[in-house]
């Protein structure tokens, strides 16, 4: 690939970025800095955003990275959640570009997103956090954020520490890029995977990955690996409340047990998870997996002790019947193990799917405060962080209402309406009535509302539908309740989609999990991302031909834009109130929503 190839597309690979960090900067950054690094296909983003709430809430200083940005370039990269300055960015971007350029180096100069994973790295470094959570931009094994070094710092693999890696629900995404089947891409994600530290496995949809994952996490490091699916974790549900009362009225509520950061999350954080720890070690069963682990296990003892070649050589000489021995042994520990505690995690993010990703978070900060010295990740800093986590552009509510009376020229509300159904309104902290915009009830003023989420695979498709379905059947209730069905009898509720997709995407596969008979279709392309040549949006209108070739459809109301903005001036005037509308399809086009709507989450 050539330079100018380089600067506008993607170029998986270290050298050049290893060669940038550890010869060009006047030193590099990675010495300095200790790495939570999170890896998957879908729920990075989310993963990366918990752990650093929860390290905030605790007392650390804490960078993230995130790829891709959101609205702008510099907003992929924040400590304590507030991102890096526009001009600081700018000018730390220059003086990367120039450098680099200024080296001449022989393999070419940097890309785009190797020179903003070596801003992050830079920035973090210089602002002396404690901790930096990074998120992959591709893959795993070749990309620009995979340089970091085991937890011991002793392994050439890498400079600075990776303590713990995780690894979210892996699908077939980027297929012919990072891998061509799904064990392919397993093996790629895996490779963030470093010696003596410690990994987090997430449950995998794919048997196939999960025991690739698996394998490739007890060769690199056994012993050292915590597989969420056997954790004992419960789905999510209602703390069973106690209710205080005086004078024969509730006056309060509070948790059976006194929790010390319950205030920081009474009343909102109505759905929680329920977790144990310590975690149970996973392990494996197959004498052929547990003969691979033991030789590993010798093997790094024979490093650092003098008499290892003799546990070797009583090793090979057990008896046939020293499995069982392992067994009874091993059993004997497991009775030895401390009684696990049980937390409640408030689950701020809305959707089915957070509760994996809460677990995976939880346990990626039981290492952190339990085998790394961040002592500070208390049960109750955990709980505030969770609670206090946003995560834009992810089943975030946005409310139209402003935009509405400025079209029909009526005053903008200004009381805050009541919280029409708990799963739009105090389940979701992450919409936009959190920022201080929301003011009108989902339930009576549906068409004043948006749904904005960036499901972009078929996997993150499937949980949005489920999550529409749910919020539909929600509405139908309550408007029953509150016997205003009548009010709204003319037509069943619909979901209109606004869609819009990079290319690449497997389109048919996306809007086969979306579409319903009777739903409305819009397509629109999204702005083009800033510092991403290479993403591209798909025709509105080829969009629509394949949603009408869709054999689960006999026929689909489709209708293409020229932009969002448009499509919000359509939203504004309607006032049929039957229609949910969801805007889907691209994280990009999500936040095409946001800066239509002027809403700025940073």
């Amino acid at each position: 690939m050539t330079a100018p190839e380089r600067a506008s597309g993607i170029a998986l690979g270290l050298e050049r970025i290893a060669r940038f960090l550890s010869e060009v900067l006047p030193y590099d950054p990675r010495e300095r800095l200790r790495v939570v690094h999170v890896a998957g296909t879908n729920g990075k983003g989310s993963v990366c955003a918990l752990v650093s709430e929860a390290l905030t809430a605790a007392g650390y200083k804490v960078g993230t990275f995130n790829s891709p940005h959101f609205l702008e370039p510099n907003d992929a990269l924040r400590i304590m959640g507030v991102p890096i300055a526009e001009g600081e960015y700018a000018a730390l971007r220059k003086w990367i570009r120039e450098v680099d350029a200024k080296a001449q180096p022989p393999d070419g100069t940097l890309t785009l997103f190797e020179q903003t994973a070596a801003a992050a790295f830079w920035w973090f470094a210089e602002r002396s956090v404690d901790i930096a959570v990074i998120e992959v931009g591709m893959g795993g094994l070749r990309d620009a954020t995979n340089l970091f070094g085991p937890a011991d710092g002793k392994n050439p693999k890498g400079v600075g520490r990776s303590l713990v890696q995780c690894i979210c629900p892996i699908d077939n995404d980027h297929l012919g890029v990072i891998g061509n089947t799904i064990e392919e891409i397993a093996c790629e994600k895996a490779g963030i995977m470093r010696p003596e530290s410690w990994i987090i496995i997430a449950n995998q949809d794919h048997a196939d990955a999960f025991h690739k994952i698996r394998q490739l996490a007890h060769r690199t490091s056994p012993g050292r690996i915590i597989n969420v699916r056997r954790q004992p974790s419960y789905d999510i549900h209602v703390p069973d409340f106690s209710i205080v009362q005086a004078s024969g009225e509730c006056t309060a509520l509070r948790p059976p047990v006194e929790l010390p950061s319950w205030s920081a999350f009474q009343g909102t954080g109505r759905r929680c998870l329920r977790v144990k720890y310590p975690p149970s070690l996973d392990t494996y069963t197959k004498p052929s997996h547990r003969h691979y682990a033991n030789s590993v296990r010798e093997s790094s003892a024979a490093s650092s002790s003098s008499s290892s070649s003799a546990a070797k050589a009583r090793a090979r000489a057990q008896p046939v019947g020293a499995d069982a021995k392992t067994a009874a042994n091993a059993k004997t520990a497991a009775d030895s193990k401390p009684e696990q505690v049980e937390i409640n995690l408030p689950l701020a993010l809305p959707g089915y799917y957070q509760a994996g990703n809460a677990s995976v978070a939880f346990y990626a900060l039981d290492v952190l405060r339990t085998k790394f010295g961040f002592t500070r990740l208390t049960d109750a800093a955990i709980q505030v962080g969770f609670q206090n986590v946003r995560w834009p552009g992810r089943l975030s509510w946005l409310d139209l209402a402003s935009r509405r009376a400025a079209h029909f020229g009526t005053p903008a509300p200004s009381t805050p309406g009541d919280a029409g159904i708990s799963a739009a309104r105090s389940n979701s902290s992450n919409s936009a009535c959190s920022l201080g915009s929301g003011t009108t009830d989902l339930t009576e003023s549906l068409g004043s509302w948006v749904l904005v989420d960036g499901a972009h695979n078929e996997p993150a498709a499937a949980e949005l539908r489920k999550y529409v379905d749910t919020t539909l059947r929600l509405i139908s209730q309550q408007r029953y309740i509150r016997a205003t069905r009548a009010l709204h009898a003319q037509e069943a509720l619909r979901v209109r989609w606004i869609v819009g997709f990079s290319k690449g995407k497997d389109m048919a596969a996306i809007l086969g999990r979306l579409l319903r008979p009777g739903d409305v279709l819009w397509t629109v392309p999204f702005s083009q991302p800033k510092d991403m040549p290479w993403v591209k949006c798909a025709d509105p209108d080829a969009i629509a031909r394949t949603a009408s070739e869709l054999p689960s459809l006999d026929s689909i109301a489709a209708e293409s834009f020229g932009q969002l903005a448009d499509v919000v001036d359509r939203l504004a005037a309607d006032t049929s109130d039957v229609h949910l509308n969801v805007v889907c399809g691209s994280l990009y086009l999500a936040a095409d929503a946001f800066r239509t709507l002027q809403i700025h989450p940073f």
